[in-house]
């Protein structure tokens, strides 16, 4: 007589499988808990908690994108686009860092030209924010700083 097995697992494969279950529960469990708890940060960020939100981004966001977009036009003006700006300053920083010599003087004058235009457009951004909290209600004034609590506690 011959024995013909069981149908059914064979005991080793349960562990195994019970094993690879514990295993994989313990990967997503893993995951989700990094998910709940960095589900806020930036990227790079691990503790994002840890810094208040920059005002310069606050109002950038409450300004909204076609507004930004509006005012970048404007200053940009009759000149070159503000692409083609940084594009021309980006060659010539190339251009003095690949030289046999570094000229320090051109850097430092491709970077101030940059950081004036950059406060330019930054003044321009917060002069026509500063004009739209002058037509504010008190309630939409504090509406708004409501918001800015929330964004500082989150």
């Amino acid at each position: 007589m011959s024995q013909t097995p069981k149908p059914g697992l064979r005991p080793w494969l349960k562990i195994v499988l019970a094993l690879s279950l514990a295993l994989n529960l313990a990967v997503i469990g893993l995951g989700a808990g990094a998910a709940w708890r960095y589900h806020d940060a930036p990227h790079g960020s691990k503790h994002r908690r840890d810094k208040p939100p920059m005002l310069g981004r606050f109002i950038f966001k409450d300004i909204g994108r076609q507004e930004m977009h509006r005012l970048l036009k404007q200053h940009e003006g009759d000149s070159q686009s503000a692409a083609d700006r940084r594009r021309a300053e980006m060659d010539q920083m190339i251009t003095l860092l690949q030289a046999e010599k570094l000229d320090r003087m051109a850097v430092a004058a491709v970077l101030e030209a940059h950081i004036v235009e950059t406060h330019q457009f930054l003044r321009l951004v917060v002069d026509v924010w500063g004009q739209r909290l002058e037509g504010l209600s008190l309630t939409e004034r504090r509406r708004l700083a409501e918001r800015m609590q929330h964004q500082l506690e989150r």
